[in-house]
């Protein structure tokens, strides 16, 4: 691991949370009964953020929440996956308040660590950001986000 030179982003599970929520000072999902495991490793000189995602949204929620938190901008879920679920397109703004302290460029990598559903989370941001969604792409044309573009793998 000494050979780390990517950030590493923590992605939790279903009912969990991030280093954002007010629950983590005081119990770190990431090393609840041990102390953070993300200030740990920062410590010794890794960078480690640990995301927060819905505790109990669908993947593709969960995917557009920590795109927009990477990239420092709007949550967009998409209109077409709006539409089918029946819920606001837009969620949290993240303008500003970028998860690494600046907006992530998907041109430059990143490790991605999820804990049980959080490795579906990352399982389909990854194949959002290679492949896109050809139905995003369709139903919101110019105004898609980049995340349903595809194109970075």
């Amino acid at each position: 691991m000494k050979n780390l030179s990517y950030p590493i982003v923590f992605v939790h599970g279903m009912f969990g949370w991030g280093e954002n929520e007010g629950i983590n000072k005081k119990m770190p999902y990431w090393g609840a009964t041990t102390g953070s495991l993300t200030d740990f490793l920062n410590v010794k000189g890794y960078e480690c953020y640990a995301a927060s995602v819905a505790g109990t949204s669908s993947a593709w929620d969960r995917a557009c929440e920590l795109y927009a938190q990477l990239t420092g901008t709007v949550v967009d879920y998409g209109e077409a996956h709006s539409q089918a679920h029946n819920h606001d397109r837009y969620g949290f703004t993240y303008e500003g308040h970028a998860l690494m302290g600046k907006p992530w460029n998907p041109n430059d990598k990143i490790n991605l660590v999820g804990h049980s559903f959080g490795g579906e989370t990352i399982r389909l941001f990854t194949s959002l950001m290679t492949f896109g969604c050809e139905e995003e792409i369709a139903v919101s044309g110019d105004d898609v986000s980049p995340l349903f573009k595809g194109g970075n793998d």
